[in-house]
């Protein structure tokens, strides 16, 4: 755990009659940061971020506290600007502003829809430049459709701190601050000093740890995965009659911070099943292996033979005898391919035909020949489809 008073910390305070912000640096320790990950990000651009403030409108509260955490010569640091009173807004205002403008990358959680436009109303409130970061990444906005793949109850950033083994010294909630907040305007009491920027410090040494978590949204649906192997083979069901599979190998850009697995819920991925460990991943699909129909769409073209069971075009059955030919109907106009066949999951290369059994049902297959085995973009588009709806489905 961090503990505040452990940490040599240094103020930078302006001469005025009152009171005046404090300004807080320290290192933290490499054990924290040790599993950090940037995401290909150069660590020296990023500027982790958290506020605390006296309400949850920024129409009538103020931003006491602004904490950032960022990379200098090779050790991350965090930087606290703290209000002693709320009169003291608009200066932590100005000194984050002048800090955060080297940074090219914000990352924080539930900053979208909390801190960055609480700050941007307070910015405009005392006729300061706005605060526009060039690049953001929310992580409970990446992480949260990936609750149930977790098997979480919530998303909030204790429960997934939680979810990584990752412990806490500070019992508190933003809201929660507010009143210790008060306290300290009126006291100057050190201690809930203490406790005030301990709350900050574990919700920004916590976001870091958690920075791992991205792992999950960049692989399901960031498509930061490789094709490493397709195998189609035969198994065996529980009535001991054959069917086919099909095992693909992909090997993950990132690693996972914790296993996981996941299954189709209905329809064409109900037999779909997706397991990950680090860096190592297998998605299991079915196979249908047997005969098809492919349904041209312009069926007013082809004749239907009957003894054949398949369509040709108008321009080849005129060659044919009128008693073994007829006009093609939606449901006739079709040619049979054996094979072995993927389910469908759209969208698909331009130019790959879709099969399935019968014209009233959707044809969800397309064949699994050299055209898919040999090309790994359609691969990786095809597995990255499956992806997004595996992992946003409940395990």
């Amino acid at each position: 755990m961090i503990r505040i008073n452990k940490i040599t910390v240094h103020c930078y305070v302006c001469q005025r009659k009152t009171k005046t912000m404090k300004t807080i640096e320290y290192n933290i320790p490499a054990d924290k940061t040790c599993r950090l990950q940037t995401f290909g990000q150069p660590p020296a651009q990023i500027l982790f971020l958290d506020i605390e403030t006296t309400g949850f409108s920024p129409k009538n509260a103020s931003v006491y506290l602004i904490g950032c955490a960022f990379y200098k010569e090779g050790q991350w640091c965090v930087r606290q600007y703290f209000a002693q009173t709320q009169v003291q807004e608009e200066e932590i205002l100005r000194a984050f502003y002048t800090f955060s403008s080297s940074f090219s990358h914000c990352v924080h959680f539930n900053g979208q829809a909390f801190d960055v436009p609480f700050l941007q109303e307070r910015y405009k409130k005392h006729a300061l430049p706005p605060f526009m970061p060039q690049s953001q990444c929310d992580i409970y906005k990446a992480i949260r459709p990936y609750k149930n793949l977790m098997r979480l109850p919530g998303c909030r950033q204790k429960q997934l701190e939680a979810y990584l083994g990752l412990d806490r010294e500070d019992p508190f909630t933003g809201g929660q601050l507010i009143e210790l907040y008060h306290a300290y305007e009126a006291q100057q009491d050190e201690t809930l000093l203490k406790t005030i920027l301990l709350h900050n410090l574990e919700d920004l040494v916590g976001m870091m740890q958690l920075s791992r978590i991205m792992a999950i949204p960049f692989l399901f649906e960031g498509g930061h995965f490789l094709p490493e192997e397709i195998l189609l083979q035969d198994a065996k069901d529980t009535a001991t009659t054959q069917k086919a599979e099909c095992l693909i190998h992909l090997a993950a850009d990132f690693p996972l911070p914790v296993p996981l697995a996941c299954h189709g819920q209905k329809g064409i991925l109900s037999e779909c099943f997706f397991s990950a460990r680090e860096r190592a991943a297998v998605l299991k699909l079915p196979v249908f292996a047997g005969e098809l129909k492919y349904f041209y769409p312009d069926y007013k073209n082809y004749a239907y033979l009957p003894m054949e069971d398949e369509a040709i075009h108008k321009s080849v059955a005129i060659y044919v005898d009128k008693s073994r030919r007829m006009p093609a109907t939606k449901e006739t106009c079709y040619t049979k391919k054996k094979g072995q066949y993927l389910p469908a999951v759209l969208p698909l290369p331009d130019g790959i035909p879709l099969f399935g059994p019968d014209y009233p049902e959707r044809c969800h297959w397309f064949m699994a020949n050299e055209a898919f085995l040999s090309d790994q973009t359609f691969q990786k588009q095809y597995i990255q489809n499956i992806l997004k709806i595996l992992g946003k489905t409940r395990s």
